[in-house]
C-alpha cells in the first residue's frame, strides 16, 4: 500500500499559552519521500487534533526541512 504523498499529517500539537483556542502544530507533507517537508503553523480549531490526524490545511504556515528545526520552533512558540 503506497502512502499518498500529497496529504498532510500532524506530527505534534501544542496549545497556545497566550491565546485561547489557538493550537500550534507541525505537519508532515510528502511523508516517506526524499522531499519530505515539515509545515509549522496553526490548526483550524474545529476539533481536538491528535498526532497522526490528517489535515487539509495549516494556517500561517512556515516550512522547516529538518525535524530538529520543526521541534525547536514548536518548543519555543507560546
Amino acid at each position: 500500500m503506497a502512502i499518498d504523498t500529497e496529504r498532510i499529517f500532524l506530527l505534534a500539537t501544542k496549545k497556545s499559552q497566550r491565546v485561547e483556542n489557538l493550537t500550534y502544530c507541525i505537519g508532515v507533507h510528502r511523508l516517506g519521500t526524499p522531499n519530505m517537508e515539515y509545515i509549522l503553523g496553526e490548526t483550524d480549531n474545529d476539533r481536538e487534533y491528535r498526532q497522526g490526524d490528517e489535515v487539509s490545511y495549516i494556517y500561517h504556515a512556515e516550512y522547516a526541512y529538518t525535524l530538529q528545526e520543526a521541534l525547536d520552533w514548536l518548543n519555543n512558540v507560546n
